[in-house]
């Protein structure tokens, strides 16, 4: 889903007329069709009822379109907040980009932050286990989506929101046939875990060190989430996945089930502390914004738990 297809929405909603509506978009009727037609299939229901004659919503399309003005009205927010940071100068910004960043917002925050900064050349790095905190503090990258618990002392970090947590096992695996998993299910399970060099708390939550209260099994050290995939796809190996993961991550072989009794992953902004250059401020206020107005397109968030996640990173 990006911003243009919920514009294309409304659009169409408010013409009902295909051909109308593309040319109020200056876009070709085809072109219209084939985005409506993908914002359908992402969402997962038919917003129009197509005949040869007429256009109208369905009972989906009426409940959808207040959701996509008001996420649009967001964004307008959103973009005159930053827009009255810009400067003049010609600015550049490197996001750093860590497996699923933030969710189904991601796209939405980038969107919203260019049109509101359009002479800020944008571009994106990935980030990996070893190197999301250093990317940063080193300057290699402005500011990146990573996930809690995260600490260090160079570096600010801004709660987005948080999700529940998944167990990624092969289809074959043992627990494979459960339809949710406790931690206690995981005692004996060995772990694809992050590399000795990822920041010590980070790998202990994902592979629920800090839930076992000690270490558990190691089926191999993986230092970004290809490597994990693989040694659960092929090695046997289980790991942790946060909601959004779930649904991005769509790797043959592998299936995700929920963990119960898991505490939820925090989404994170985080940036180089005291770096208040205008593209770095107005990129965290756009997120910020927007993880508040907008929560709503990332299936199963909540807000972001600052005591609950500070207690993580000090457990």
């Amino acid at each position: 889903m990006d911003v243009r297809q919920l514009e294309y929405m409304v659009t169409l909603a408010d013409t009902l007329h295909f051909g109308r509506a593309a040319e109020r978009m200056h876009i070709a009727q085809s072109a219209f069709s084939t985005h409506i037609a993908r914002l359908e299939r992402q969402i997962g229901a038919v917003l129009f009822d197509r005949t040869a004659n007429r256009v109208s919503l369905t009972p989906a399309g009426e409940a959808f379109l207040p959701r996509a003005k008001a996420i649009l009205a967001d964004i307008s927010e959103a973009s005159a907040e930053a827009r009255v940071r810009h400067t003049a100068s010609n600015n550049h910004l490197t996001i750093g980009l860590f497996c699923d960043s933030a969710g189904e917002l991601t796209p939405l925050m980038v969107e919203t932050f260019r049109r509101a900064m359009p002479d800020v050349q944008l571009s994106f790095a990935e980030l990996s286990m070893v190197n999301q905190l250093d990317a940063v503090g080193s300057g290699d990258v402005d500011v990146a989506f990573v996930r809690s618990p995260l600490v260090d002392v160079r570096l600010d970090f801004h709660g987005l929101f948080a999700e529940p947590r998944y167990v990624g096992m092969g289809i074959h695996h043992e627990l494979a046939e459960r339809s949710e998993l406790r931690v206690v299910d995981l005692a004996d399970q060995a772990f694809a875990v992050a590399a000795p060099e990822a920041p010590a708390q980070w790998r202990a939550y994902w592979s629920c060190d800090d839930l076992r209260g000690e270490p558990g099994r190691v089926a191999a050290f993986v230092t970004n989430v290809p490597e994990s995939l693989n040694a659960i796809a092929y090695a046997g190996a289980i790991d942790t996945f946060p909601g959004s993961a779930t649904r991005f991550l769509q790797f043959p072989g592998i299936i995700y089930r929920p963990l119960a009794d898991g505490t939820y992953s925090g989404v994170t902004l985080a940036t180089r502390a005291a770096d208040h250059r205008p593209q770095v401020t107005a990129f965290r206020s756009v997120a910020m914004h927007l993880a508040e107005t907008s929560l709503s397109v990332v299936p199963d968030a909540v807000p972001f738990d600052h005591d609950a996640h500070m207690a993580a990173t000090d457990a």
